[in-house]
């Protein structure tokens, strides 16, 4: 046996998203640069599901066909074969800190954010009120999402002003043509094919220069075939603070000029406002995606426990010292009622706490400084803990992000190990891990495993004329990845 002095420094990565592959690799970059012990490194990617890829697998609108680049750029850093991956693997029930502190010199929690914040509001718990996150996964093929989704409202709300945001309306208005090419499963395929949505109202509580919209996916918008965009040509009528936010700051301008360009084409057609633009679209047959600034949600309406409406209160900007301005608006008391049959919130995400590591509930995420993870917010160091991606930073920035996030992190974690400040695991062997698992009856997906499910939802795709078509939950995932051990 080589000795422990000599072996390779361990880590673990929980969680395989984007944040966990780039903490890889910049753990990768650190051994084959920079590494002054000589002792290299190896990576367990342990994850819950037991697929890899996280977000991008299950949080991104699968009609992105740029997301396709992005995941063959992470499929090339998982493939190095310092990499292991443990998938069916629920940190906090099948693995605890100790269990990784006797196993690994160091741990990097990177298990993202996918539980849904909520708005506060009377109604939110209606039948019909949703969180986008549970739509996104749903649609996305989640291996735990539940395989129905009602798409029976013919009005739907959005209240968000996010990409997240705009991938749900989007995905509300696709036809299940244009869903076709898509890796979506065949119950997912099915569920849009009963879809009747024909307005989706996107509802903002700020003006249009506070939107976070990307413009790349804004624009996306524009490009789906029978759907209208309307905008209210009122809400493009900015304060000086609007003003200067839209001059200086090139993203800002570029989604301002988006929805001014979607009111030149209304007034061209002589649809003088917004209502009218929408009862034009409609009477020509088309679906309708409306942007509504300048509302705040109060309430959800309800009829015999199911939504019916949207109360919302119109905003104004408020000036910086106005002690009632929440987000530098205020209400003006006036309110309106939209007709909608569901509401769905994207006003962000929040991470789960993991058992045993701290975790602050007002952020939504694990104390660290720069991805050294705290005892306390503001507190000291927990030698060995690290973190990385939105359960450190929160749901912030698009996936690159996140490779600038994990270097940080990975940057901390390396320093300890060329200084020698964290302690050697007691039980550092590769297999202690597996064996471990293997006695507390875990059914482990590891790499080989994963490429059998990999290659079943490719011969999946083939057979329909597309790329990939996803397994439909988890049961067919672990079936195909215990076949192939059997086969080996």
């Amino acid at each position: 046996m080589t000795p422990i002095t000599e072996s390779p420094f361990r880590v673990a990565v929980i969680g395989s998203g984007p944040a966990g592959v780039y903490a890889c690799e910049a753990l990768l970059d650190w051994s084959d640069v920079r590494d002054p012990t000589g002792r290299g490194i190896v990576v367990d990617l342990i994850d819950r599901l037991p697929v890899p890829y996280g977000l991008l697998r299950h949080g991104v609108a699968p009609d992105h066909p740029r997301i396709k680049g992005i995941a063959r750029t992470l499929e090339g850093i998982a493939a190095d074969p310092r990499i292991r991956f443990l998938g069916n693997v629920e940190f906090g029930r099948d693995l605890t800190v100790d269990d990784v502190r006797r196993h690994y010199h160091a741990v990097v929690f990177s298990t993202g954010a996918l539980a849904d914040r909520r708005l506060g509001i009377p109604g939110e718990d209606l039948e019909g009120s949703y969180g986008a996150a549970e739509f996104v996964t749903w649609y996305d093929g989640h291996p735990d999402a539940h395989p129905e989704w009602a798409l029976t409202a013919e009005r739907a709300a959005v209240v968000g002003v996010g990409n997240v945001a705009l991938d749900v309306a989007r995905m509300l208005v696709r036809s299940p043509e244009q869903l076709e090419p898509t890796d979506i499963p065949e119950h997912v395929r099915g569920g849009f094919g009963t879809n009747v949505t024909r307005v989706v109202s996107v509802i903002g509580r700020r003006g249009p220069a506070h939107a976070r919209f990307t413009p790349l996916e804004l624009r996306e918008m524009a490009k789906v075939e029978g759907v209208t965009v309307v905008v209210d040509p009122d809400d493009l009528e900015y304060d000086d603070e609007a003003r200067a936010l839209r001059d200086r700051d090139r993203r800002v301008g570029q989604v301002c000029a988006q929805l001014e360009k979607w009111v030149g084409a209304q007034r061209e057609a002589g649809l003088g406002t917004a209502d009218e633009a929408e009862s034009a679209a409609l009477a020509a047959g088309e679906k309708v995606v409306r942007f509504r600034f300048h509302r705040s949600p109060v309430e959800i309406l309800g009829s015999d426990g199911r939504v019916s409406g949207l109360r919302l209160e119109v905003t104004e900007p408020a000036p910086a010292d106005t002690g009632t301005a929440v987000g530098r608006v205020r209400g003006t008391g006036r309110l309106e009622d939209l007709p909608v049959e569901a509401v769905y919130r994207a006003v962000g995400y929040r991470s789960a706490a993991l058992e045993g590591v701290p975790f602050d509930p007002a952020s939504a995420t694990i104390p660290n400084d720069g991805g050294r993870v705290l005892d306390a917010p503001g507190g000291e160091h927990l030698p060995g803990l690290f973190t990385a991606g939105w359960v450190k930073r929160g749901p912030t920035g698009v996936i690159g992000t996140n490779r600038s996030c994990a270097v940080e992190t990975v940057g901390h974690l390396t320093t300890e190990l060329e200084s020698g400040s964290l302690p050697e695991p007691g039980e550092p062997e590769p297999s202690a891990v597996r064996d471990l698992l293997a006695d507390r009856g875990v059914d482990v997906v590891d790499g080989e495993a994963w490429l059998a499910i990999d290659a079943r939802e490719r011969e999946l795709g083939e057979a329909a004329g597309r790329e990939r078509t996803k397994l439909p939950g988890r049961a067919e995932m672990l079936d195909i990845a215990r076949a192939s051990r059997s086969r080996a």
